[in-house]
């Protein structure tokens, strides 16, 4: 009798019979197939199972704002089961375009979630919790380690990888006009995943709109930077015992793009701080322009310097309308305020154009037509074209419908058509730094 009550049971748990001897259908907990970690070289698949069959299901993203420790970002998608109960991001199951790393929507509450992770939640249609996971967002920061350059270098700081075997290639990180190290920091951690050592150079340090400057031992002011500060700042992180000191890499955005291409026209190769591998000029320009910040001022300069002596610029015209334009109202932007200088003073702009057929480095740009800061596309096929005549290798991308943040990884939060484009071109950067970081002709 007892062996008959116990194929009986089993016959209730496989069938989801309920019968007078006691014996209830018992369900399987819904439960989550998440990746490892959310990283930019592949869209990570979501996936939820022993959920109610054709029912629909709303799945959030959730993460950290970076601009206040009092916001959370969260994405969501609608989704309906298939007759099984499950559902998947990969599927057509979703009411709308997954978008695993958009963050559309700011909510005020303290974020639970650390910095590096996203909060995985699926949630009824009646908002009632069903799920809810962390996964890891980008490289593993905890595996690596910080040191810094140098007094000599305020703010600059070198990440390497804590398992690193051998000597690696250095790529040194510049970021633009919002000067300080934070460029470089949200960059770093996922260059030195690919096996890169990174050296972030803060060139400059402003105070905007009454912030506290970052670094006061650096400039204030885009005046006269010298671009023999990334010379020396080489020079420097070429001592340290696990960089290849034969291979090193320049990358810069905006502003940054300016400083390294710049650097690669200039900087001489047998110079201890000269000879690099590849260049990445993300939004660049193609010429030098003029600079800004200097206390008083009532004559223009140059953003740049080199040997000492001021580099020939091109001049704005009403810049402050345009930096003041979100607090008037006006519709006029910094393209407009660059362009326009161009316009106005073209002998100008003649002497201070970037000599790229100087710059022997393989050199990749990326660029938006929808840039409100300046013409990164414009300039950046300016470029591309009088190197390609020159012979020199180059390669670009460019977007109709990109903005100034057309650049930069995939993880981050940005529009639909900058999205688009880093899904293509950050990988396209990242196989360009490892192919030409094999190179073992980069100082001659």
């Amino acid at each position: 009798m007892k062996n008959a009550l116990t194929n009986l049971r089993s016959i209730c748990l496989l069938s989801g019979l309920i019968l007078s001897t006691g014996c209830q259908t018992i369900l399987p907990e819904p439960e989550f197939k998440l990746p490892e970690k959310f990283s930019w070289d592949q869209t990570p698949n979501i996936s939820a199972v022993n959920l109610e069959a054709n029912t629909p299901y709303v799945l959030s993203l959730e993460r950290p704002s970076k601009r206040s420790a009092e916001r959370t970002l969260t994405s969501t998608t609608s989704y309906v089961t298939n007759a099984k109960g499950q559902l998947s991001t990969g599927s057509n199951s979703s009411r709308e375009a997954y978008e695993p790393f958009r963050t559309l929507k700011a909510i005020e509450e303290k974020s639970e979630v650390k910095d590096g992770f996203i909060k995985v939640t699926l949630k009824s249609a009646s908002g009632e919790p069903v799920l809810s996971e962390t996964v890891p967002l980008g490289a593993d920061k905890s595996k690596m380690i910080e040191t810094p350059l140098g007094d000599n270098f305020p703010g600059a700081f070198i990440l390497k990888s804590k398992t690193r075997k051998t000597k690696q290639p250095i790529l040194v990180v510049l970021g633009g006009s919002e000067g300080g190290d934070g460029a470089a920091r949200s960059q770093a951690p996922e260059f030195v995943d690919q096996g890169f050592i990174v050296l972030g150079l803060p060139y400059h340090s402003p105070a905007w709109y009454g912030q506290t400057q970052q670094f006061p031992d650096l400039p204030r002011a885009f005046d006269n930077l010298p671009i023999d500060y990334l010379e020396e700042a080489v020079a420097q992180v070429r001592l340290d015992k696990d960089v290849d000191p034969d291979r090193v890499l320049l990358m810069g955005g905006s502003k940054g793009a300016e400083f390294v291409m710049l650097a690669g026209a200039l900087i001489p190769d047998d110079s201890d701080g000269g000879g690099f591998c590849a260049i990445v000029a993300d939004v660049p320009t193609d010429v030098v322009w003029e600079g800004w910040g200097r206390q008083n001022a009532t004559e223009k300069y140059s953003g740049f310097s080199w040997r000492g002596e001021e580099l020939p610029f091109a001049p704005y015209v009403d810049m402050g309308r345009a930096l003041s334009a979100r607090q008037t109202g006006d519709s006029y932007t910094m393209t407009q305020a660059h362009e326009r200088g161009r316009d106005a003073f073209p002998d100008r702009v003649k002497a201070a154009r970037i000599n790229v057929e100087a710059i022997d480095e393989p050199l990749l740009l990326i660029g938006g037509d929808k840039d409100a800061t300046w013409a990164s596309a414009k300039m950046s096929r300016t470029v591309a074209q009088s190197r390609k005549a020159a012979g020199l290798e180059t390669e670009i991308y460019v977007y109709t419908d990109a903005s100034h943040a057309v650049g930069g990884s995939p993880l981050s939060t940005v529009s639909e058509a900058d999205l688009n484009a880093r899904i293509e071109n950050y990988p396209a950067m990242m196989a360009f730094f490892k192919r030409h970081a094999k190179r073992d002709d980069c100082r001659e």
